[in-house]
C-alpha cells in the first residue's frame, strides 16, 4: 500500500472519532483506534507524534482546514469537530478542480475509440457534478489508429480474458483462407499502433499470436476455458522487442554500433531497459534480447546509422535484409553505386 493510502486510511479513522457525538476520545484513544484499524490493513502501528502531525495536517489549509478543537475534561483533553463535519463530504478546492478538468480533457481524447463507448456517459456525469467546458482545446495526443481494423473487437476480448472464457475467432491469415480457431485468450498487447491477442489454440495445441485486425469475426465458445498455467508474458515481454514469440530461443547480447550522429538519439530513446553503454567514443551499446522479426525491423530502420556487431546470426540476417533489398532497388549486374 502506498503512502498516500496508508496517511488517507489514518485520517479517515480520525474523522469518525472527531465526528462520533456519543464518545469522548482523547490521545491515546485515537492512536488505539488508527492502530486497530491499520492491524487489519497489515500495516505497521504509527506513534503518538504521528497521530499529531496528521491532526495538524487535518486542520491545515493544506489539508481539509479541519474543524478540531481540543475540549478539557478534568486533567486531559479530548478532540472532537466543532460542528457537522467530515473530510469525506468536503467541497473539492480549486486546485482539484483544475486538476479534475485537466483529466476530463485528456480522457476526453479517447471518446470515438470503440472499448471506450462508456467514457461519454462518464464524461457527462463528470461534468454535471464539476463544472468543465464541453469545448475543450485538444492539448494531448494519444499514438491511436481510431480507424483500425478490428479495434472493435478489443473491449470484447479483454471482457473475455478478464472472465476466463473461451473464444471462438475466424482469421484472416495475410495470403490464406479464413480460418476458424477455438481460442482461449490469456493475454492482450499492444505495439506500434496493432492489438494483439495472445491465446491457446486448440487446433494447434499451442500458443497462438492473433492480430487483431485480421479477425473477421469473434464469438463466445461454450466449452471449458483452459487456464494459463506455462506462460509467464511480463517476463517473456522484458525479454523482447515487440511481440514475436521466438520458440526455444534464448536471450543474447546483442552489440551495436552507432554512427555519431545516430547515438545521441539511441541514448535519450533507449532501445531496450536492457540497454548500456558500452564504449561512448566508438558508438558501441548494448541490449540484452531475444532477437525477433521486430528487432531486425527495427534495426533495418536506422539504415546505414547502425551496424550489427553481435551476435553473428543476427548480423548475417541483417546482412541478407540487406541484399534482398539491393536486389529490388538495384541492377544484379552492376555494383553499389549504381543508380536504377
Amino acid at each position: 500500500m502506498s503512502q498516500n493510502r496508508k496517511a488517507l486510511l489514518r485520517y479517515r479513522v480520525l474523522d469518525k472519532c472527531f465526528a462520533d457525538k456519543h464518545n469522548k476520545y482523547f490521545i491515546n484513544d485515537l492512536v488505539e483506534r488508527v492502530n486497530d484499524a491499520l492491524e487489519d490493513a497489515a500495516i505497521l502501528p504509527v506513534s503518538k507524534r504521528q497521530i499529531y502531525a496528521d491532526i495538524d495536517f487535518m486542520k491545515s489549509s493544506d489539508g481539509w482546514e479541519a474543524p478540531i478543537v481540543s475540549i478539557q475534561d478534568g486533567k486531559r483533553k479530548y478532540l472532537k469537530y466543532s460542528q457537522d463535519f467530515s473530510i469525506m463530504e468536503t467541497p473539492i478546492t480549486s486546485t482539484e478542480m483544475e486538476q479534475l478538468e485537466s483529466l476530463i480533457t485528456s480522457l476526453s481524447r479517447l471518446q470515438g475509440i470503440p472499448m471506450y463507448d462508456w467514457m461519454d456517459e462518464l464524461l457527462s456525469n463528470l461534468r454535471k457534478r464539476f463544472g468543465g467546458s464541453k469545448e475543450d482545446s485538444n492539448f494531448i495526443g494519444f499514438d491511436q489508429n481510431r480507424d483500425l481494423k478490428g479495434l472493435r473487437y478489443l473491449s470484447d476480448l479483454i471482457n473475455f480474458t478478464i472472465t476466463h472464457q473461451a473464444v471462438v475467432i475466424e482469421y484472416q491469415p495475410f495470403g490464406k483462407d479464413v480460418q476458424q480457431w477455438t481460442i482461449h485468450p490469456y493475454y492482450l498487447k499492444q505495439y506500434n499502433n496493432r492489438w494483439f491477442l495472445l491465446g491457446y489454440n486448440s487446433k494447434y495445441d499451442d500458443l497462438s499470436f492473433i492480430a487483431l485486425d485480421r479477425i473477421e469475426s469473434l464469438s463466445k465458445a461454450d466449452i471449458p476455458f483452459i487456464e494459463n498455467k506455462d506462460f509467464d508474458f511480463e517476463n517473456y515481454f522484458k525479454n523482447i522487442i515487440g511481440v514475436s514469440i521466438e520458440v526455444n530461443k534464448i536471450i543474447e547480447q546483442v552489440l551495436l554500433k552507432f554512427t555519431p550522429d545516430r547515438l545521441p538519439y539511441v541514448l535519450s530513446k533507449p532501445l531496450h531497459n536492457s540497454q548500456k553503454i558500452e564504449n561512448r567514443r566508438e558508438g558501441i551499446i548494448s541490449i540484452k534480447v531475444i532477437p525477433n522479426k521486430e528487432l531486425i525491423s527495427e534495426l533495418i530502420w536506422f539504415g546505414s546509422d547502425v551496424e550489427v556487431l553481435a551476435p553473428d546470426s543476427l548480423r548475417k540476417k541483417i546482412i541478407q535484409k540487406i541484399a534482398e533489398m539491393h536486389k529490388k532497388y538495384f541492377d544484379v549486374k552492376n555494383d553499389f553505386t549504381t543508380t536504377p
